[in-house]
């Protein structure tokens, strides 16, 4: 038994090692919650439950969204107040990725090179045993379809059970940072997330993960968003939101300083899964109900 279990040890440890990471604990500041007040409203009929937003940095007030589980495989550009976008040929409609399939769309990620990808991560009871990432060039607004867009499938590699009885696999947060993607996991039995780099090969449709830390976050993780000068990630949960500043070099996120605030959405708006950077100092949140908020980063306090 011996030479199998070494053999699984050594699998395991490209994911990360044999034993799972030690959880990080900030201690957040002893702070009212925030009330959040729309700001905008999302028209339903086009998006009938916003999952993920994101702001292209060559796109200045534009954000792209997209709708969740079952919905049509589009991506879909806003304005910050939920207005549709208006180009020189009229009304910026819903933009179809070619040869995809919306199982259960949660997330988007992109960078200011114009890489865009959609995550079809949601796995609400952790059944999934495949997960899909579609990569593609950013559209313009206006345009009705992407022709070139990538597949590339992958599994939790620490998932044995189907359904996970822990509850531990979901996802609804990516983003890029120099390059790479990385993802953060929705827990539904308690409040952490675990961190993991999806390495995207430049052959083939299959990526490779890698687990990098656990941190309690206080909630479960709903979205994040990368600053467009790559110094800050937001992290959004239904409880609160962490703005974290990025380490210049390395993945050591969850123990640079760090901003947090606890969050009150509205009673009938509180699915907040949304979240981009309006500017510098304020983030652009969206509720599945069609509300959008903002919060500034001045509302929220350092964290220890």
């Amino acid at each position: 038994m011996r030479f199998p279990l070494h053999l699984a040890c050594l699998a395991w440890a490209a994911v990360g090692g044999c034993a799972e990471p030690e959880v990080i604990r900030r201690v957040a500041p002893e702070m009212p919650a925030l009330e959040l007040k729309s700001a905008g409203k999302l028209n339903l009929r086009l998006v009938p439950e916003c999952s993920a937003l994101w702001a292209h940095p060559a796109q200045p007030g534009v954000f792209w969204t997209l709708a969740d589980s079952g919905a049509k495989p589009t991506v879909i550009p806003i304005h910050a107040d939920g207005s549709a976008v208006i180009t020189p040929k009229g009304v910026a409609g819903p933009v179809t990725l070619k040869g995809a399939t919306n199982v259960d769309w949660e997330a988007i990620a992109g960078d200011a090179a114009g890489n865009m990808v959609v995550g079809d991560v949601g796995n609400n009871v952790s059944r999934r045993k495949e997960l899909a990432l579609y990569c593609f060039k950013a559209p313009a607004p206006g345009d009705a379809e992407v022709t070139d867009v990538r597949k590339v499938t992958f599994a939790w590699p620490d998932q044995t059970s189907f359904p996970d009885p822990e509850l531990s696999h979901d996802c609804e947060a990516m983003f890029l940072l120099r390059g790479k993607l990385y993802l953060l996991t929705k827990h539904r039995r308690d409040t952490l997330t675990d961190l993991w780099r999806a390495d995207i090969p430049a052959t083939g449709d299959r990526a490779v993960l890698t687990k990098l830390a656990r941190f309690d976050v206080g909630g479960m993780v709903t979205d994040a968003a990368l600053s467009p000068d790559q110094k800050r990630l937001a992290i959004l949960t239904y409880r609160n939101v962490w703005v974290f500043d990025v380490p210049a070099v390395g993945e050591d996120i969850f123990h640079a300083p760090a901003l947090h605030a606890p969050i009150a959405p509205p009673m009938l708006s509180f699915q907040v899964e949304g979240c981009a950077w309006l500017d510098a100092g304020h983030l652009l949140v969206g509720s599945e109900q069609g509300d959008l908020f903002r919060i500034a980063l001045t509302d929220l306090r350092e964290a220890k």
